[in-house]
């Protein structure tokens, strides 16, 4: 590679870095110039310029402004003002003429701020990570962005009743409800991003396949661990404006979502395969198990302003594509119903023997 092709790699490069962020869409050629290491009078970088001004990529804007103060004149007036409204010189009397700058906007979405968010817990942990996982979410954010932690009690042995999914999705979705009036209340965006762990990502997807829940809308969704079904329809859901966005962040070594399918009703392995839905968006981590998102150092890493968490949730996403995604092109089939059917029973059997611990599990810790 030669050095021309070399200095235009270095550019398109930074041009790509600023289309994923979101930030440093409208600068100088002077500006642009200092971050790559040129010089503004580089002829070179006036063509590449130039060629993405001509496939439309880059729009060319011409300011107007004052010679002895920073007030910028409308284009339209130059030809004919001449004296300053702020300054009040007079440019004849003072021999100045108006100076032209250009500017140059790249064709892309800004980025966008974190609105607040809910995070729904998974089942039972007493993990230290769970009371870091609240602190760090709330005070890591760069933005001033409220946290709901909504943890739904207690659920043991009554995850295997399809029916008491159900009960605890709508006592969620209430939730909910209530959190974004508040938030409306306190005139706060409406829709509030998602981030959902394990059997909290099945509590989520429950409230949008339910019709009561029909009037919330949310931003982007983050699923990690998830027992989402692989073929779960999130493309109804983006495409009717009730979700913004979804990552789906999959630990490679995670080794309770596969059995999620046999032993939880409704339940699939979207944390392991992946979802299918096309507007969904597949991240693979080699290293995570199921709960190793949440282990501070790596919830640190994931939410500080370069995270994967931190830039999904902030960055456009027509040019988002960090390390590890991948597409689920093979069509997902839940396993042999008659296995999943024996080992069910076997597990009834359990809750049969154990639901009244259950219960008097949850009235003494809720």
């Amino acid at each position: 590679m030669n050095t021309s092709e070399s200095q235009e790699s270095r550019w398109r490069a930074e041009i790509s870095r600023r289309l994923e962020s979101g930030d440093g869409l409208e600068f100088t050629l002077a500006h642009f110039a200092q971050t790559v290491g040129v010089q503004s009078s580089d002829q070179a970088l006036h063509a590449f310029f130039e060629e993405l001004v001509a496939s439309a990529a880059v729009r060319k804007i011409e300011t107007y402004r004052c010679p002895l103060c920073p007030h910028v004149f409308a284009p339209d007036t130059t030809k004919t003002i001449t004296m300053c409204p702020t300054c009040h010189a007079d440019y004849q009397q003072e021999g100045e003429e108006v100076i032209v700058e250009c500017f140059y906007r790249l064709v892309g979405e800004t980025s966008r701020d974190i609105r607040w968010v809910i995070v729904i817990h998974g089942m039972n942990s007493r993990a230290p990570w769970q009371e870091e996982f609240s602190w760090q979410i709330a005070n890591r954010l760069r933005y001033s962005a409220p946290v709901l932690i909504y943890k739904y009690g207690w659920a043991t042995v009554d995850v295997l009743i399809k029916p008491l999914h159900r009960r605890l999705a709508t006592q969620l979705g209430e939730r909910i409800r209530i959190a974004i009036n508040q938030a409306t209340d306190s005139q706060r965006p409406s829709s509030p991003d998602i981030i959902a762990h394990s059997f909290g990502t099945r509590l989520f997807s429950l409230i949008l396949e339910d019709p009561k829940f029909k009037d919330l809308k949310f931003g982007r969704v983050i699923t990690a661990g998830s027992i989402v079904r692989p073929d779960f329809d999130w493309e109804s859901s983006i495409a009717e404006g009730r979700v913004e966005a979804v990552l789906n962040h999959v630990g490679a070594k995670d080794t309770a979502v596969p059995f999620s399918q046999y032993t939880i009703p409704g339940a699939g392995p979207g944390g392991t395969v992946g979802y299918a839905s096309k507007s969904a968006l597949n991240v693979r981590n080699k290293n995570f198990g199921h709960s190793d998102f949440f282990v501070p150092e790596n919830l640190r890493e994931l939410i500080s302003n370069d995270g994967l968490w931190h830039s999904f949730l902030t960055h456009p996403l027509a040019h988002f594509r960090p390390e590890g995604v991948f597409e689920l092109n093979v069509k997902w089939k839940p396993a042999w119903w008659p296995v999943r059917a024996f080992m069910r029973t076997l597990l009834y059997i359990v809750f049969c023997i154990f639901g009244p611990l259950s219960w008097l599990r949850r009235k003494i810790d809720p």
